[in-house]
């Protein structure tokens, strides 16, 4: 797998950050615009629904008070004589229609019951019906339903309920004039005593004007809007066609959230919502308002649908435009990104040339980087750092040549060494050997002295025989003594090459200690030598005297044999002291030579370690040979 520079991951991290964190804003931020935008509309719709519901509502309220207030008026009618009453009253209606043009009819109804006290049937009514035609008001009387029977009319249902109300749409079917126009009628009722339901007041309105006030309601393009009456029939609609039918036959789409609405309106309670209309597959906001008229039970609503799409189409090009504006950004960020990462990379790939110069062992090479930045301090760094390095390999250089020299000339000198321990065992062999037979001889010596003592006195070839004897003694003593100053030029030599080897041990450092200590022991041991050999010496030459003394003795003897036997018991002390002297010289000389001989494994140990630094020496050169570094 091909490994990414720095330069490329640089680009490849930061625009990924800057994508990501781009990507996060803008959508943060479309998202948050779509819903303050979709809020805003929703708020706008919710606003149109209630200035319009306000609207339609004052208008039919209008009609109400006024409808109310004539009623109330009427509800006076004991106080006038029936002859006054009719006038009064009639003159009153003809007025009122005259004043209030958009009234189509207006109806009045008694109850017989209330006008004639003695009219004993259930139903039965005076209905006076005011109108225009041919721009007059005119107005004619009948007299309906003498009968007991229970009937369902809306005016018996205004009646049972006693209760101002406005009745459902509908065409009126008996006026030619009026023939395909929808209307309705606000009615009122008239009480006498305690409240009693005497008649009724109903004023007719179109409800033409209706389309007027919905063909106002247009937030948005698209706008949908609708009154529904409390039968469900549509009292106006955007689609005309659409006016006087059952709204629920014409909902496209689920309508389980229109009859929530319709109920809430019902409730006098506004509602909002959403829904996908099946017809055009376009999502719509839909809010919900109801239409109040007085005290009546019955509530109308007025509905605003608001396609989604329209709604949120300004925010959706904003988005595109931030989207356009974003990519623009984000190239400028690019190219901006390519050439700052190009200006932080180059130095560190010089950094890296540098570095990888110094690895290969050339310590000669400079970097050329003059940042007033992090990268500026760490080209200074990385150029201490060879320049030290350079220092350092130059010292070891130096150090190493040294120590292979040194460790060549310990080479040669453990060699030495190691000659000379051999040489000195060999001859420590011999003095022991030579020591054994002297003390043989000095053990025969005694025995001869004893054997003289007795004989002494038995003849005079005895004396010459022991003249010769002692002739032999005093050669033998020289000859011990002669030795014994061999052992002492060896003890010497010893001594001295013990203290070579200490100063070598101490030069050799670490890996000479414990030939140091070895030295040290041999140098002890040489001198105890020395000191014995000095004795023996001092002891041969005493015995030298003696024999000599003896000689001279024994030959003046022959006149005294009786001091002869004397002077052999007295050489025969002495050759017990020379026996016991002996011993201790033999003894010392078998310890000399079992050190001689450690000595000598010692040697040859420390010319396998002189061997091995060598070689070690050798090793370290050849790794320093790496570095190139040019000599001072």
């Amino acid at each position: 797998m091909k490994r990414l520079n720095l330069k490329s991951k640089l680009n490849l991290y930061i625009l990924t950050v800057a994508t990501i964190v781009y990507g996060i804003a803008i959508g943060y931020i479309s998202l948050q615009l779509k819903n303050k935008t979709y809020a805003d509309s929703a708020k706008l719709a919710s606003a149109y629904t209630r200035e319009y519901r306000n609207k339609v509502q004052d208008d039919l309220n209008k009609i109400m008070v006024s409808t109310r207030t004539l009623s109330d008026a009427l509800g006076d009618y004991k106080n006038y004589k029936e002859k006054d009453r009719d006038v009064y009253y009639n003159d009153l209606m003809v007025n009122w229609m005259r004043n209030n043009e958009q009234f189509l009819s207006v109806g009045l109804s008694w109850e017989k019951k209330a006008l004639d006290p003695k009219y004993d049937k259930i139903n039965g009514r005076v209905r006076y019906v005011y109108y225009r035609k041919d721009d007059v008001i005119q107005w004619n009387t009948e007299t309906l339903d003498e009968n007991n029977e229970h009937l369902t009319g809306a005016y018996y249902v205004i009646r049972e309920q006693n209760k101002e109300t406005i009745v459902d749409p509908y065409y009126d079917e008996s006026t030619l004039e009026l023939a395909g126009v929808l209307m309705t009628t606000v009615a009122c009722p008239i009480r006498g005593e305690n409240g009693r339901f005497d008649g009724l007041l109903g004023v007719d309105i179109s409800l033409e004007t209706m389309k007027d006030i919905i063909a106002d309601i247009h937030p948005f393009k698209g706008t949908v809007a609708y009154i529904v009456a409390n039968n469900r029939s549509m009292v106006a609609h955007s689609d005309h066609d659409l006016i006087g039918q059952d709204f629920f036959v014409n909902v496209h789409g689920d309508s389980t959230q229109f009859k929530i609405g319709f109920e809430k309106s019902i409730q006098n309670q506004s509602y909002e919502f959403e829904y996908l209309n099946t017809k055009d597959k376009n999502e719509y906001f839909v809010s919900f308002a109801p239409i109040s008229l007085g005290k009546a039970n019955k509530k109308w609503l007025i509905g605003v649908e608001v396609p989604v799409s329209i709604v949120m189409s300004e925010a959706n090009a904003i988005f595109r435009n931030a989207i356009i504006v974003g990519i623009i950004g984000l190239f400028i960020l690019y190219v901006l990104i390519y050439f700052v990462s190009n200006a932080i990379s180059k130095p560190i790939l010089e950094g890296i040339k540098f570095a990888k110069t110094i690895s290969s062992g050339n310590l000669e090479v400079r970097l050329e980087i003059h940042e007033n930045d992090e990268t500026g301090e760490l080209a200074e760094s990385l150029s201490a750092m060879a320049e030290k390095l350079k220092i350092i390999i130059a010292e070891v250089i130096h150090s190493s040549n040294k120590i292979a020299d040194s460790s060549l000339d310990l080479s040669r000198f453990a060699e030495q060494l190691s000659d000379g321990a051999g040489s000195q065992a060999a001859s420590a062999e011999e003095i022991s050997a030579s020591m054994e037979e002297m003390v043989s001889n000095i053990h025969q010596n005694t025995q001869n002295a004893q054997e003289t003592k007795k004989i002494a006195l038995k003849a005079v070839e005895g004396i010459r025989e022991g003249n010769e004897y002692t002739q032999t003694l005093a050669q033998s003593i020289d000859d011990i003594a002669q030795k014994i100053s061999i052992i002492g030029e060896i003890s010497r030599q010893t001594n001295i090459l013990a203290l070579n080897a200490a100063v070598e041990a101490a030069r050799a450092g670490e890996h000479g200690k414990g030939f140091a200590v070895v030295a040290d022991e041999v140098r002890k041991l040489a001198l105890r030598s020395q000191l014995a050999a000095r004795q023996i010496d001092e002891l041969s030459i005493h015995g030298v005297k003696l024999a000599k003394d003896t000689k001279d003795k024994l030959t003046q003897i022959i006149p005294d044999i009786e001091k002869t036997a004397i002077l052999v018991q007295e050489i025969a002390g002495a050759s017990l002291e020379q026996k016991t002297g002996a011993d201790q010289v033999s003894e010392a000389i078998q310890q000399l030579n079992l050190i001689t001989q450690q000595n000598a494994g010692s040697s040859a140990r420390f010319t396998q370690n002189s061997e091995n630094l060598a070689t070690e020496a050798e090793s370290l050169k050849m790794l320093i040979a790496y570095f190139s570094v040019k000599e001072e």
